[in-house]
């Protein structure tokens, strides 16, 4: 089986990652995988610069995140071509532009083409301004006429999606994202001090002023005893580093492989303004660390409170106090980091995604 996946860029994140998984386990199941993407922005990095990836690679000349007719007419008519040569047997499409472009095009070419459209999360609160939502929700709404199927990597957000009308005559499956398994519990820190880790994308939607804000509590409650290390860039980064100044936070840039790079950290932060299901808190279990977000998106389909991790409201000081309450125990702290791992190894091992995709994949080609 032949598949075809289009996605904006793969820029470091979430989807890119997915997708390098993805490709990789169905590599297994005998399924043929090439990836068409665009061009990142400046302030991002390739993602396919860095690592291996498994599928094929072919490059949309034209197409980026940022709206330009021009271009995005130009995308279609190459994405177009793409499919003519490559005749897949079904197409993925993923992220917003390369969805509305990646369907539409399939469709022109062929009507009986199958295609799967998958939302790793949804536009309807925390990345832009309400009329923009609302743009958001009127093209899904029209580009379900062009699409097959939808995946949703949480309950939550097919539920969001649905409630507003989007995708609903369409066969619907729910597939949470899975990593490779590793299960390696990594040593405590033991130096006094409670060490923490957020990664992210520098961005309005990932919040990293809301983590600043949190070391500001933390520093002025209990000074030398917290320290946070923060991964990634984009555009927020220098104002970010600017603020942070004289806290103890060390701003490393994008790490290859974050986990693996830095292993000495007690807990990581999630400071989002919403998200799907973030692969970091995964990754983060898969080395028996627990995690402590807002309780946003679909971050509560991992974590039970005091169980697989840790859930606040969307108040800095509120999840300040958190920190400082589950630093007093890392016995505890520990165990619930084990408890992650155990959910990560039962429910979202990248076999298990692969096998509900290969499984969607296979109903529509037969289908057709």
């Amino acid at each position: 089986m032949k598949v075809l996946h289009i996605i904006t860029r793969m820029n470091t994140g979430g989807p890119a990652v997915f997708l390098d998984h993805l490709t990789n386990a169905m590599s297994d199941l005998s399924a043929q995988s090439t990836i068409a993407h665009g061009y990142c922005e400046s302030n991002e990095t390739d993602f396919t610069q860095t690592h291996n990836i498994n599928a094929s690679l072919v490059k949309v000349k034209t197409l980026h995140r940022s709206l330009n007719p021009i271009d995005d007419i130009r995308s279609f008519r190459e994405i177009r071509e793409i499919i003519k040569e490559l005749k897949p047997d079904l197409i993925n499409t993923h992220t917003s532009k390369a969805g509305v472009l990646g369907r539409l095009a399939a469709k022109s070419v062929s009507k009986n083409l199958p295609v799967v459209h998958t939302f790793h999360g949804h536009l309807i609160y925390g990345y832009f301004a309400r009329y923009k939502s609302l743009v958001f929700t009127i093209i899904e709404k029209f580009m379900a006429r062009y699409t097959d199927a939808a995946v949703a990597v949480t309950d939550e957000t097919k539920q969001s999606l649905t409630k507003l009308g989007i995708g609903k005559r369409l066969l619907w499956r729910i597939i949470q994202i899975g990593i490779p398994v590793k299960s390696i519990a990594l040593n405590q820190s033991s130096d006094g001090v409670f060490k923490m880790l957020w990664v992210g994308r520098f961005t309005d939607i990932k919040d990293p002023k809301y983590a600043i804000e949190v070391m500001k509590f933390l520093s002025k409650s209990s000074p030398n005893k917290f320290s946070l290390t923060m991964v990634g860039e984009g555009e927020l980064f220098a104002s970010i580093k600017q603020e942070a100044q004289n806290l103890p936070i060390i701003f490393t840039g994008w790490l290859t492989n974050p986990f693996e790079n830095i292993s000495d950290f007690d807990l990581l932060l999630i400071t989002s303004k919403n998200e799907g299901l973030p692969l970091v808190m995964l990754e983060a279990a898969n080395y028996g660390k627990p995690t402590i977000s807002n309780n946003v998106g679909g971050v509560s389909e991992f974590i039970t409170d005091n169980e697989t991790g840790y859930l606040v409201q969307t108040d800095p000081v509120q999840m300040a106090t958190r920190i400082m309450e589950v630093s007093l125990n890392k016995k505890v702290l520990h165990q619930i980091g084990l408890s992650a791992g155990k959910l990560l190894k039962e429910k979202f091992s990248v076999t298990t995604m692969a096998n509900n995709y290969k499984d969607l994949y296979l109903q529509l080609v037969i289908r057709k």
